[in-house]
């Protein structure tokens, strides 16, 4: 066995080497591979050409930041996976790189000497607030691995359109963290390696003296705490570690995602068992998945137009790695133990009115909102210009809530809306290609292309909803996945489409600016038209609500209800993206709200979740144009920072309920 390990260690090595050798001759001009072997032992010979030039200062730092940053990665997937027990866990997928992100975006804006001069602690700090905030509203909602990482990439999502907005808001300021934020190992001197590489090193060595305890809490909480080890201190340092580790990269090259989901697996798939071995093989196999995605991102664009730049190497991981943890989904042994269907999930009231109450009571306060936010002004002139605004907000943001509430209902989580399922996302992405490769993009063709997205990652999710056996939970982290696809995609199209820039972030944000009149009138009928069959189904909602078993009993055909309400849920919420942008958290908070008024059954709640989720919109684009007249605040970013609030606020008052 011990002989196997070292041939496998071995051929990870050869291949190591053998790209880094590649890295060093793929740059702005050709490489003599003679200068390469040469370049070591006589430095004199060959310094001052072009060539040398450039493998001293900018190939060799590349390759090197590559090596040390995928070697920190793949070592802190270890850790956080063997802490959690959790084969999903990674930094990425709890949120820790995004944490770190923002907060160095909100730290280059509001507090820039400090975070030029202490990159790493600022990013470890936002990495921690961050992964504190996951595990405590996973726990909150229930025990279950998956809702772990549901809870994470959501949170992720969150986070990456926030720093969105602030790129968005501070464009100037920020400049160039566009290509950082998608992960660019680009160096021009060897000053971010030599900050970086004490850390990680320090970091590394500190983790093998936990991998014996790791080794234990494998076995079980219970059973490690009878053998002497403090889990709750292990798991502790374990995961102080990984954050720290993650937190030096995202403050050196920025976003890189995934690598330490896979390179963790994939050393386990070579027999690695032990967690010194995995932890030292991830890491060796961290360095060369980053370095070949750092390879192919710079020969891709080459070979398609002999162009001499680079795709961000963290979009190539993260293009590589969701589908990676897709087909993870797909092993049905290796997820047995997780794919088993939690305890239900919820929202435990706090009122229990009458519901044509509630009804009435959101109706009228919205009519009144609708009277202010139209008339707002005495001088009418502003009315043909503020209508479609209004009107688009009311009948978008009506649709995204009830979306989000078939798709909780669905998924029976109460994490799920169509942007954390990836419908909107993808429909996202659609758009923002057409805008940068089609000047002069009129609203109505974002429409199609939107429902074009829409329909694409549906038609995904549900060819692998039949492979993982339409388990709700494995669904939503399909979705997931897919939406951390669609979000670096974007990222990559914002980099290399930089003259339009701009307009895609501020269109990302969400707004209802300059909305065309004929999408107006297409969103409002699609709505009246969906909504009410929807609610000739509340039914069935209830009645999937309760599972598999029951709804077939009762001669309900599951399958193809789930697939006729997910299409209905993919047309609402392409035409809402096409329509006001990528607004998030509609879907999540307007059918919370009306559960917290003791609604239960989909009768009452569709309704409501339409007229809420139309207030909260109407609200959100009234406040957009008046807090900072006459400047305006896209809508979309006054929701994003409303919702994270809202869960926040969700999570301190314990109102996340367990059936038991």
């Amino acid at each position: 066995m011990f002989i196997l390990e070292s041939l496998k260690s071995t051929a990870v090595l050869f291949f190591l080497v053998l790209l880094v050798t590649v890295s060093l001759a793929v740059g702005p001009s050709d490489i003599d591979l003679n200068l390469l072997y040469g370049l070591p032992f006589l430095p004199e010979a060959t310094s001052g050409s072009m060539a040398a030039d450039i493998v001293t200062w900018l190939l060799l730092p590349r390759t090197l930041m590559a090596l040390l940053c995928g070697a920190a990665l793949g070592a802190a997937g270890v850790l956080i996976q063997g802490a959690t027990r959790n084969p999903f866990a990674s930094p990425a997928t709890l949120g820790v790189n995004s944490g770190a992100m923002l907060a160095i975006v909100l730290g280059s804006v509001f507090l820039p000497e400090i975070t030029d001069q202490y990159p790493v602690v600022v990013a470890f700090a936002g990495a921690a607030l961050t992964t504190l905030l996951v595990f405590r509203l996973a726990t909150a909602i229930s025990d279950s691995p998956v809702n772990l990482v549901l809870v994470g990439m959501a949170i992720t999502l969150s986070l990456g359109a926030l720093s969105a907005g602030m790129l968005m808001f501070f464009e100037n300021r920020l400049d160039g963290l566009y290509t950082w934020g998608a992960g660019n190992l680009a160096q021009f001197d060897y000053t971010a390696i030599n900050s970086s590489w004490p850390v990680i090193s320090v970091m590394a060595v500190s983790a093998l003296f936990l991998t014996r305890r790791l080794d234990l809490i494998e076995l079980g909480n219970d059973q490690a705490e009878s053998l002497g080890v403090n889990v709750r201190q292990t798991v502790g340092l374990s995961l102080i570690i990984a954050l720290l580790l993650s937190a030096t990269v995202v403050s050196q090259v920025g976003m890189i995602s995934f690598v330490g989901l896979i390179a963790p697996h994939i050393a386990r798939g070579l027999g690695y068992h032990s967690a010194w071995t995995r932890l030292l093989v991830a890491s060796l196999l961290g360095a060369l998945l980053l370095l070949s995605a750092d390879v192919l991102a710079r020969v891709i664009p080459f070979l398609i137009s002999e162009a001499h730049y680079s795709i961000p190497a963290g979009a190539m991981t993260t293009v590589v790695g969701a589908p990676f943890m897709i087909f993870l989904l797909t092993q049905r042994k290796r997820i047995s133990s997780l794919a088993t269907a939690p305890r239900e999930t919820g929202i435990r009231a706090l009122f229990h009115f009458s519901p044509s109450k509630v009804l009435l009571g959101l109706g009228a306060v919205l009519m009144v909102v609708l009277y202010f936010s139209l008339f707002s002004q005495l001088d009418l002139t502003w009315l043909s210009l503020r209508w479609p605004r209004v009107i688009a907000a009311a009948f978008a943001g009506a649709a995204l809530g009830v979306s989000g509430l078939v798709l909780q209902s669905l998924m029976r989580n109460p994490l799920a809306s169509p942007d954390v399922s990836g419908l909107t996302t993808t429909g996202v992405l659609f758009v923002v290609l057409g805008i940068v490769l089609i000047p002069g993009l009129e609203r109505l063709d974002m429409a199609v292309l939107s429902m074009i997205g829409s329909g694409f990652a549906l038609f995904l999710l549900l060819f692998l909803s039949r492979v993982t056996g339409f388990n709700p939970q494995l669904f939503a982290l399909a979705g997931l996945c897919l939406s951390a696809v669609s979000a670096t995609l974007i990222s990559v199209v914002l980099v290399l489409g930089s003259n339009q820039s701009s307009e895609v972030l501020l269109w990302l944000s969400g707004s209802t600016y300059a909305v065309s009149s004929e999408l107006v009138y297409l969103l409002s009928l699609t709505t009246l038209i969906l909504i009410p069959a929807l609610m000739l189904m509340w039914r069935k909602l209830d009645i999937l609500q309760l599972g598999e078993f029951w709804p077939a009993l009762l001669g309900i055909r599951v399958k193809v209800s789930i697939i006729l309400l997910m299409m209905l849920v993919a047309l609402l919420s392409s035409l809402s993206v096409a329509t006001v942008g990528g607004i998030s958290f509609i879907g999540l908070m307007a059918p919370h709200i009306c559960r917290v008024t003791g609604m239960s059954s989909h009768r009452h709640l569709i309704p409501a979740t339409a007229l809420t989720g139309a207030l909260l919109l109407v609200i959100s684009d009234w406040l957009s144009r008046s807090l900072m007249a006459p400047f305006e605040i896209p809508s979309g970013l006054l929701v994003s920072g409303a919702g994270g609030i809202y869960f926040i606020l969700l999570l301190i008052s314990g109102k996340y309920v367990q059936s038991r």
